[in-house]
């Protein structure tokens, strides 16, 4: 037996940010025999969605800061301190940005969210097709399962609530690297991109590649046996993890270096290539 471990955006999602048939049917067929897991910088519920209960895999998701069995039960979590999640919220605050907050069954965000983006693209030096992108990445997380305007959020963190991720969504590059730069030498923070225009803040104790192997110790698995495939920054520790490391065609080259193969690309179905001719899972 041997595990998978799958990351979501610009992996096993597309470009119109759904999983495709062919796909899907790639998944179903590798988890009959093997442990497939999707690990993924989003949320739970946002998962759960796009898997449609066509099939019903572990989930390793917001970083590694969560692990889900099959049947959505929560195995393990590392959520941010609570300190830490506060801090990082109240900048955001103070800097008018837009900002989520993973928790248990929510995606919060500020009830003035779509506002401030919008404002902050008006305010952009973006060409319009540049800025037409933008705007609908902007969607995607205004799409997203579980997503929910909150207003004062800090005030709800402070009660006690865990929180498994804080994302920063900007247009302006120079804001994410503020906003990096601000929290560099905190031990108890790690960040992250995963996706353009996003800086992801989660426990220094989490990440993907921890929570592969906590997974597969779960299942009695060696790491001889574990196999990854992604794309982006926030794969890089599942990278390590691993002894067989897959890059999607469009991944980053840091990825690639990596890797023992490359397979096709988000949009020409790389993941179930992959599972299929590469890995020979079946």
């Amino acid at each position: 037996m041997k595990l998978a471990a799958i990351d979501l955006d610009g992996t096993l999602l597309n470009k119109d940010q759904v999983i495709s048939p062919e796909n899907m049917k790639a998944l179903a067929a590798a988890s009959e025999h093997h442990i497939v897991t999707i690990a993924t910088g989003r949320a739970i519920m946002d998962v759960q969605a796009m898997l449609r209960n066509e099939v019903h895999l572990p989930v390793i998701a917001s970083n590694g800061a969560t692990i889900f069995d099959r049947s959505g039960r929560l195995l393990d979590e590392e959520p941010l301190p609570q300190d830490a999640a506060e801090t990082l919220i109240a900048y955001a605050e103070h800097h008018h940005l837009y900002y989520e907050v993973t928790v248990e069954h929510d995606l919060l965000a500020p009830p003035d969210g779509k506002m401030i983006l919008r404002k902050e693209l008006d305010q952009s030096e973006e060409h319009q097709e540049t800025a037409q992108k933008a705007r609908a990445r902007a969607e995607v997380q205004f799409n997203q399962a579980g997503w929910k305007p909150q207003a004062e959020i800090s005030r709800f963190i402070h009660r006690g609530c865990s929180v498994y991720k804080l994302l920063i969504f900007s247009f302006n590059n120079h804001v994410l690297a503020d906003f990096k730069e601000h929290f560099a030498d905190r031990t108890d923070i790690a960040c992250t991109n995963s996706v353009g225009y996003t800086a992801e803040f989660n426990s220094s104790k989490s990440n993907k590649g921890k929570a592969i192997r906590q997974l597969a110790k779960r299942y009695g698995i060696h790491q001889k046996d574990t196999i990854v495939i992604g794309d982006s920054h926030n794969d890089l520790p599942m990278f390590r993890a691993a002894a067989t490391q897959v890059a999607m065609g469009n991944a980053i080259p840091s990825i690639k270096e990596i890797s023992f193969y490359v397979t096709l690309d988000c949009n020409h179905d790389g993941v179930a290539y992959s599972l299929k001719h590469q890995l020979a899972l079946f």
